[in-house]
């Protein structure tokens, strides 16, 4: 009996233990966790988004990654209701549309993101694409209507509804016009980077203007927009590599993206997998390591 009871003691202690997962500054008095929580339901097989999102939150996962254009934000203010875990421990980033301009921008975060999340505040918001479509790239086009949605983001911070501001599919040439105009760089700009495309170069730029990179698509797959996996985890020489640290190869990937500064988003279903996520942090590759898995990058021409 005692054996037993011990047993679920112990049981119910681990799963209540919060791992260690690491926080990056992203602006004055901002923290965000190194690892989200992705809610795109083609990311998630085999359970609901809210089934998702509470698992997340009762292993001990702290950052939400939700958007406008996902259609899930209803799903995880359901999520954080049922939740016992305090607001204020949690991160919330959302997404608005493309560059939609100051008033729809207002409206989107005042009138559906703030009331679908069922919070008084968002702690990163993000301007979702660049250009009005998803692709192709756009360049300089559609620049004013940029900083009109850059200009509403501000204002939403500034009245406390909003803690950081954002990007997401940004080049190079765009986040600085966000510095040009308003000398400051976003918060955040969460970008497509995985093994099989990483681009470097883009990430040294963002960290000379302060902007944290995260990643989407972090594991690569077939969340990669029709791409085909060029880097499965089940490469022989990406196993190589988890055989020496007792990991699993996700676990090498998100470690790889997080000692170079970069913030992964992830989503499962499975808490086996979700746990794994979590502790992705609990050891460290060595430079040799590192040199290797940048390697296994194919050639490919990178927009900067």
């Amino acid at each position: 009996m005692w054996a037993t009871v011990s047993l679920f003691c112990a049981l119910a202690a681990k799963a209540s233990a919060v791992p260690d997962v690491p926080s990056v500054k992203i602006s004055p008095n901002v923290e965000m966790p190194m690892l989200a929580f992705g809610t795109a339901k083609t990311s998630l097989s085999g359970c609901t988004v809210q089934d998702g999102v509470e698992q997340w939150l009762r292993l001990g996962g702290r950052h939400i990654d939700t958007a406008d254009d996902y259609g899930t934000q209803p799903d995880v203010g359901r999520a954080l209701k049922a939740s016992d875990v305090p607001r204020k421990d949690i991160f919330i980033t959302t997404k608005i549309p493309g560059p939609i301009g100051k008033s729809a921008t207002l409206d989107k975060i005042l009138n559906t993101a703030l009331p679908q999340l069922g919070v008084e505040y968002i702690d990163l918001v993000l301007i979702h694409f660049p250009c009005k479509t998803f692709s192709p790239p756009c360049g300089q086009q559609y620049a004013e209507d940029r900083r009109d949605t850059w200009a509403g983001l501000v204002e939403l911070r500034a009245q406390g509804k909003i803690r950081a501001i954002g990007v997401s599919n940004y080049d190079a040439g765009q986040v600085d016009e966000i510095v040009a105009a308003f000398q400051e760089a976003p918060a955040v700009n969460q970008v497509q980077y995985h093994l099989a495309y990483h681009n470097d170069t883009l990430l040294a730029h963002m960290k000379t203007v302060g902007t944290v990179l995260e990643a989407w698509a972090s594991l690569g797959g077939p969340t990669v927009h029709g791409r085909e996996p060029t880097i499965s985890l089940g490469d022989p020489r990406l196993k190589e590599v988890a055989a020496r640290y007792n990991a699993s190869t996700a676990q090498v990937v998100f470690r790889w993206e997080t000692q170079k500064g970069v913030v992964p988003v992830t989503a499962t279903c499975t808490e086996q997998h979700a746990v794994g996520d979590l502790e992705s942090f609990g050891f460290h590759l060595s430079n040799a390591d590192m040199a290797q898995l940048d390697a296994l990058m194919p050639s490919e021409r990178l927009v900067v």
